[in-house]
């Protein structure tokens, strides 16, 4: 994996963070009527799609259980069609799709880290 993938899923994962943040006590009800929240997580999961978009084809294929087309097709719906935003579609990702995507990425980052300190085990040895 690249410096960029990683740097790119990071980005993706404090996106999430944040979205998750912003739900943090809200009912689907008070999700609806809150716009700033709605706001905010439309714009946070179109980032997530915009960000997906940029992860080499390398990294997709090795990681293939990740969802990436459909990430990057709810950042188009998002885009191209905010004022018909599906809110039960995009409550359902922001409270059940995202915390699964955080879990998945986070294995991604967390094996990069073994990797990259098994490599530097390795130089130290020589």
């Amino acid at each position: 994996m690249t410096g960029k993938d990683r740097i790119i899923l990071q980005k993706i994962s404090t996106y999430i963070d944040d979205v998750v943040q912003y739900v943090d006590g809200f009912s689907f009800e008070g999700f609806m009527a809150d716009k700033k929240t709605l706001s905010a997580c439309a714009f946070s999961v179109s980032q997530i799609g915009e960000l997906v978009k940029e992860i080499s084809e390398d990294t997709q294929d090795q990681h293939d259980y990740i969802p990436w087309k459909s990430i990057r097709g709810m950042r188009n719906r998002i885009v191209h069609n905010y004022e018909n935003i599906d809110l039960v579609v995009l409550w359902g990702t922001v409270t059940n799709s995202l915390p699964e995507l955080a879990k998945q990425i986070n294995g991604v980052l967390y094996h990069e880290i073994e990797i990259i300190n098994v490599l530097d085990d390795e130089e130290d040895e020589i």
